[in-house]
């Protein structure tokens, strides 16, 4: 798959070092609820795990051929009692951009690009951020994404966002 400036492909091997740079950064990895402080080792380990996935994909961008961010579609990742009110087919997309490639819309773009493809098997997509996450918020909101549920993970608020066909 691809849209104007990146190529959304499988993880493949090739991505390690570019992924472990990438979340090097400590406001990313607090962002995405990694330890701030773990090991080089740690960060390989995580991305060997998102390469076992069935779907994780890679945000590559076309000028620069590297991995830029990540996206994994997941099975529904949501508490029971919001889950038992959605449609039974869903999906649970988590996502990264790794500085220096943020709020320059590359996720809007990959999430643009991905979500007509993902709507045709499913009946919603859902996404959570940390409550404190106010960009991730800001860009599922002009994706069409709303509120409907929140949990917590460790002491964190994960706010989770449900999008419906024709609602973005």
């Amino acid at each position: 798959m691809e849209s104007a400036r990146l190529l959304i492909r499988p993880m493949e091997d090739g991505d390690e070092s570019a992924f472990v740079r990438g979340i090097a950064d400590r406001d990313l990895r607090a962002a995405y609820g990694f330890p701030v402080d773990m090991e080089e080792d740690v960060s390989v380990q995580i991305f060997r795990h998102f390469l076992g996935l069935n779907r994780a994909l890679s945000l590559v961008g076309k000028e620069s051929g590297e991995m830029i961010g990540f996206l994994l579609d997941l099975a529904p990742e949501l508490p029971e009692e919001t889950a038992s009110s959605l449609p039974e087919k869903g999906r649970t997309l988590a996502y990264a951009v790794f500085p220096p490639y943020q709020r320059k819309g590359y996720m809007q773009e990959a999430l643009e690009t991905l979500v007509p493809e993902l709507f045709q098997a499913v009946e919603y997509i859902h996404c959570g951020h940390f409550e404190e996450n106010e960009p991730s918020r800001n860009l599922l909101r002009k994706l069409g994404f709303r509120e409907c549920a929140g949990h917590t993970a460790g002491k964190k608020l994960i706010v989770d966002e449900i999008l419906f066909p024709g609602q973005g």
